[in-house]
C-alpha cells in the first residue's frame, strides 16, 4: 500500500500540471486546425506525458517498480478525466467534443505509459530520486500559469 502522502500529492500535482500544460500547448494549433492539433497532440504529447510520468516513477520509494506504475496509472487517469470534465464541460461547454476515439485512446495511453516506462526504464528508475520542495513548486507553478492562461484564452475567446 502507498503510505507516501508526499508522493501522492506530487503525483497528483505533476498530473495536473501536464494535463493543463498539454492543453495550452495544443489549444491554438488546435483551433487553427483540427489535423494540425491531432498531430500535435499524437507525436509532442506523448512525450510530455511521458516525461511527468517518469518524473512521478522516478520519485516512487516502494519496493515494487510496478506498484509504483499502478498507483501513478490511476492517479492520471483519475486527474485527467476529472479535469476532461471540467475543460470539457465547465470551462468550453462543450461536452459533446469530449467523448470520441481519440479521448478514451488518451485515456488508455495514460493508464498504459507508466507501465510501458517502467519496463523501458526500469534500470533507472530503481535509482531513487527524493521529492524536493523545488519539485513542488516548479509543477505548481506551471500548472497554476496553464490553467489561468487557458481560462483566460477560453473566456476571452483569443485566437490567432
Amino acid at each position: 500500500m502507498v503510505t507516501n502522502k508526499r508522493w501522492i500529492l506530487f503525483t497528483f500535482l505533476t498530473a495536473f500540471s501536464i494535463y493543463w500544460t498539454v492543453n495550452l500547448i495544443l489549444w491554438f494549433p488546435w483551433s487553427v486546425n483540427t489535423v494540425l492539433g491531432m498531430t500535435l497532440m499524437l507525436t509532442v504529447a506523448p512525450f510530455i506525458w511521458a516525461y511527468g510520468v517518469y518524473q512521478c516513477l522516478n520519485k516512487f520509494q516502494g519496493v515494487k517498480q510496478y506498484q509504483g506504475a499502478i498507483f501513478t496509472s490511476l492517479i492520471y487517469i483519475l486527474v485527467a478525466a476529472i479535469a476532461d470534465y471540467i475543460f470539457f464541460g465547465k470551462i468550453r461547454n462543450a461536452m459533446k467534443e469530449l467523448y470520441h476515439p481519440t479521448t478514451l485512446y488518451g485515456y488508455l495511453f495514460l493508464i498504459l505509459l507508466p507501465f510501458i516506462l517502467t519496463f523501458l526504464f526500469s534500470k533507472k528508475i530503481k535509482n531513487k530520486q527524493n521529492i524536493q520542495r523545488q519539485d513542488f513548486i516548479k509543477y505548481g507553478v506551471l500548472g497554476f500559469f496553464s490553467i489561468v492562461t487557458i481560462f483566460i484564452i477560453i473566456k476571452f475567446n483569443m485566437t490567432i
